[in-house]
């Protein structure tokens, strides 16, 4: 971490603390304190589109391999949406999906229990408010995690939710967690089509980006009706939405991934 953004992340933590003796603290992080935050963090131009993306529209998707920052943008764009106050709150989500281990049941509350499955989360907000700061939106509501298994029957309005590895979610979890959408609210998908954790005939995350790009082929014998005109009403992009794609050359967590990535989807081409 640069010494620039550790100064910055100590003035964020001192003003927290300095709130919290003084008088109730509102937000975790203040709209003078996301200035501060931008002017430390730089994206790529291809997350620069990523990120206008999800503040122009209410469902945004991103599909990308390892690295490419796909949970960082959206947290970072969560970040600025809540400091700006176009949110109220921050809800994360993620399929409870071991990766090849299988740890077993794991005892304690529903936190204990989701938690560790929302790691990848938690360190990335840490990176960019500092962890006091994330604790404390934690603490006051700002952020909140929403287990999909019990998100049936909820609506969030003035929210932005967060859904990562997308590519572990059947079709039924997909709608039910976008179905779940409010008043004034976003959502955003991410996720890695080359590492399943699922059976890869069960994932339907590229299937739900072709339904709502308009790009899926529907079967002349569904329920649609069979005339050219019915059929081309699916074939455009739904309203407000964004579709966004990393690639192998946008990878920025280490650049020795590029060449491992690169090789791994010609071994998985190969072999598939």
């Amino acid at each position: 971490m640069s010494r620039e953004k550790q100064r910055v992340q100590k003035d964020i933590e001192s003003g927290v603390e300095d709130f919290k003796n003084r008088a109730p603290r509102k937000n975790g992080v203040t709209k003078q304190e996301w200035e501060k935050i931008k002017t430390i963090i730089a994206l790529t131009p291809k997350q620069e589109e990523f990120y206008r993306g999800i503040r122009d529209n209410t469902l945004s998707i991103c599909q990308g391999p390892a690295g490419t920052s796909k949970t960082f943008v959206s947290c970072y764009a969560a970040i600025g949406l809540l400091a700006d106050k176009k949110i109220e709150r921050i809800v994360l989500t993620k399929p409870i999906q071991e990766s090849g281990e299988q740890l077993g049941f794991l005892p304690g509350t529903i936190s204990e229990k989701t938690d560790p499955y929302m790691q990848s989360y938690f360190t990335t907000f840490q990176k960019i408010v500092g962890k006091q700061t994330f604790e404390f939106m934690k603490s006051i509501g700002e952020v909140v995690v929403e287990p999909l298994a019990y998100m049936r029957g909820t609506t969030y309005d003035e929210c932005i939710m967060l859904l990562d590895e997308a590519q572990n979610c059947t079709m039924a979890q997909l709608m039910l967690w976008s179905t779940r959408l409010g008043n004034n609210s976003k959502a955003v998908m991410m996720g890695d089509v080359s590492q399943y954790d699922i059976k890869k005939r069960d994932s339907k995350f590229l299937d739900f980006i072709a339904l709502t790009t308009g790009e899926y082929e529907f079967s002349l014998k569904s329920s649609l009706k069979d005339d050219t005109k019915s059929q081309q009403n699916y074939k455009a992009p739904l309203n407000d939405i964004y579709s966004h794609k990393f690639g192998v050359c946008d990878i920025v967590r280490n650049k020795f991934l590029i060449d491992l990535v690169d090789r791994y989807e010609k071994y998985k081409f190969q072999n598939d």
